[in-house]
């Protein structure tokens, strides 16, 4: 894997965490339910994406190149 993946997948981490830390605050107040349920889909989606390009970029090990 490159150095550019392994940094845009470090990103995509720290902002699907930081999403998910700002919802679990957010409805630990209790005062912004609606922003509280945003940042949750929206670390959701950006999870969705880190997997899509996963998939995407990072070719799977072939039996023959364990060997």
């Amino acid at each position: 894997m490159s150095v550019q993946i392994r940094i845009v997948f470090f990103l995509i981490a720290l902002l699907t965490m930081g999403g998910l830390a700002a919802g679990a605050v957010l409805m630990a107040q209790g005062h912004h339910a609606w922003l509280s349920a945003l940042c949750y889909v929206v670390a959701l989606v950006i999870a969705g994406f880190g997997f899509m390009l996963r998939r995407r970029y990072v070719k799977p090990l072939t039996a023959e190149s364990q060997h």
